[in-house]
């Protein structure tokens, strides 16, 4: 990238081609923001951005979940009467979707022409995501009346809604479906679906057996959501053996000695909990750090787990130790399983209190007008104790919040989540 910057820099009058270029070649990359910094500096000179361009930083803006950002651009595209363009619209159903708004994902989508399948996979699987599995379900057998037929892609949407809804029986029919009746070969991709919905209700031996039948090497991907089903279940036996294998394909993967050595905490098996983080430190392997972020007037604002660094770190923890004392009285009860110390029952309360999602979610219930939605992205899985807190939370502040964790989307209002619990 920095040899194709400095050729970008070198053309004297760059054209639309080459700036589009430079810009897909950040996002391809993982640089993002860079690429957001060159559209605007694109914009400036006067260069007209085309199709192309608006699909590739549109992608950027939903790898970022940068939901303002991308509202700017999606008006440039109308501006540039390129909103009847495919490729873009398809970029920003995904990209409203990514951000956390399917309510304008789905929006533009019914106001988009509905004769392309990329539209109708885009917004499958953002419905998904989003625990609105019924909803997905429903729109595939609106396509298939339109006579659209489904590809491989659609597919994965369509198992995911069953997976992120609990319908194990629908997700099995429609794997079979797609083989018998559309003739489409099974991927790794679509196997994954079937293990992650049989892991999410309980059912891991025979999430197991589905893995050792496929007709593919189990992915790390695949072992690693198994092993996050154990850690929700208690499975200590079914955990030791799944992560043995995710360990022989990825022996540096933190998350495997963490969801053991949880497994183990959450069963006060002490002993086996040292053991395991003493082969994680032997082998020198760094766990990824939980963190939470939020943006605010395009201002990220940046979390840890017990994190003071805030500027205004005095008035969010007043206000997480006001809404654990609100929460409380509703019935919350702290769930101490997902502390792993072997301390006193107050400390562990404790410990919980300050997670990154708490203290991101009560920072924007400070900042945040009460008529918006709060939107959270943490980097890994949320934890149950979060979880059910956050449901809480959305009850007493009455306020929708909106978090995105590294599995799918959950939508907390009233109490209840959009998950059913199925994450």
């Amino acid at each position: 990238m920095e040899d194709a910057h400095n050729v970008f820099q070198a053309i004297p009058a760059p054209d639309d081609v080459a700036w589009t270029a430079i810009i897909s070649g950040c996002v391809e990359n993982g640089k993002e923001d860079l690429a957001l910094s060159i559209y605007h500096r694109m914009r400036q000179s006067d260069v007209r951005p085309d199709e192309y361009t608006f699909a590739t930083i549109i992608k950027a803006s939903s790898c970022l979940t940068a939901l303002e950002q991308g509202r700017q651009i999606h008006a440039n595209v109308i501006k540039l009467d390129c909103a009847s363009d495919t490729y873009v619209g398809t970029s920003l159903i995904d990209m409203y979707a990514k951000c956390g708004n399917i309510e304008d994902s789905y929006r533009l989508f019914r106001r988009t022409g509905l004769g392309n399948i990329a539209l109708w996979n885009a917004m499958m699987v953002g419905l998904a995501q989003h625990g609105h599995g019924s909803e997905a379900l429903k729109l595939f057998k609106d396509m298939k009346l339109l006579a659209i037929e489904p590809d491989r892609v659609t597919f994965i949407g369509v198992l995911s809604a069953c997976s992120h809804s609990g319908l194990i029986s629908e997700a099995f029919s429609y794997f079979h479906s797609m083989q018998q009746d559309h003739g489409i070969q099974p991927e790794i991709e679509h196997y994954s679906c079937l293990v992650d919905a049989l892991g999410r209700t309980g059912r891991v031996q025979e999430a197991e057996k589905l893995i050792a039948s496929m007709p593919f090497k189990a992915s790390a991907s695949m072992y690693r959501a198994l092993l996050g089903a154990c850690r929700v279940l208690g499975d200590s036996e079914t955990g030791k053996r799944v992560a043995s294998r995710l360990l022989d394909l990825e022996p540096f993967d933190s998350a495997a000695y963490v969801l053991l050595s949880n497994i183990y905490a959450a069963g006060n098996q002490w002993g086996q909990m040292e053991d395991a983080r003493n082969g994680m430190m032997r082998k020198n392997v760094k766990k990824d750090p939980g963190f939470s972020w939020m943006d605010v007037k395009n201002k990220v604002h940046l979390f840890v787990v017990d994190d003071r660094s805030h500027p205004q770190a005095d008035m969010i923890y007043d206000k997480v130790e006001d809404l654990i004392t609100r929460i409380k009285k509703e019935g919350y009860v702290p769930d101490i399983d997902y502390v792993l110390l072997d301390v006193e029952e107050e400390e562990k309360e404790r410990a919980l209190y300050y997670h990154s999602e708490k203290l991101a979610i009560a920072f924007g219930l400070i900042t945040t007008s009460p008529m918006t939605v709060v939107r959270v992205i943490k980097n890994l899985r949320v934890c149950g104790d979060c979880h059910n807190a956050i449901k809480h939370i959305s009850k007493v502040s009455q306020r929708e919040i909106v978090l995105r964790d590294a599995n799918r989307f959950h939508h907390f209002k009233d109490g209840n989540c959009s998950c059913g619990d199925y994450w």
